[in-house]
């Protein structure tokens, strides 16, 4: 088999789909961690990596940190104006000022903080603080449920392709699933 000379993420429409992307991410890292580790290696390390670097770039846009603003979600990819409960609903600045320096000083994998900040993450109790964003959002921006994406296995000069059966839970959010109509919601 031919050697694979690039890599890349998907190809994305607009910027919702960037954030989509990021949620994807962020929910697939999220439950991978949640998996049992016999030990933990460097898969493990890589999903935790993943978590924060997926969490840091979701605060940062729910925050109003940089260009892609929540609070200016609805004009940069859809129609649909956004009333402002519905606005104030997917930002909170208070979790970008909160974890987007120790994320940002962690992940600089050359740091003191790098040593001193193994301690651990609370990544659940992270997850469970932007969740309500992250249901919003999708409630607001839903998505077609994407195919699951094709896992490359590379050995050394020769590559093959895999596709996989698991499913991101994010893709299968109650409220998107309402939104699609495939579910009725709860009472």
């Amino acid at each position: 088999m031919s050697k694979i000379e690039t890599v890349s993420r998907p190809s994305k429409e607009n910027h919702g789909d960037t954030i989509l992307y990021e949620i994807d991410m962020l929910d697939h890292c999220f439950n991978r961690l949640g998996e049992h580790w016999p030990t933990k290696g460097r898969d493990y390390y890589l999903y935790v990596e993943g978590f924060l670097l997926h969490y840091r770039n979701l605060i940062v846009f729910f925050g109003n940190q940089r260009e892609l603003k929540a609070k200016d979600a609805w004009a940069a990819w859809t129609s649909r104006k956004l009333s402002n409960g519905e606005l104030a609903s997917i930002q909170n600045v208070h979790l970008c000022k909160k974890y987007h320096n120790p994320i940002s000083r962690y992940l600089n994998h050359c740091s003191a903080i790098r040593a001193e900040r193994d301690g651990g993450w609370k990544h659940v109790e992270m997850y469970n603080e932007i969740k309500p964003l992250l249901e919003n959002f999708r409630k607001f921006f839903p998505s077609s449920p994407r195919p699951a994406p094709t896992e490359q296995m590379l050995d050394g000069e020769s590559a093959s392709i895999r596709s996989t059966a698991r499913l991101s839970p994010s893709i299968l959010l109650e409220s998107e699933l309402i939104a699609l109509g495939l579910r009725k919601p709860s009472k």
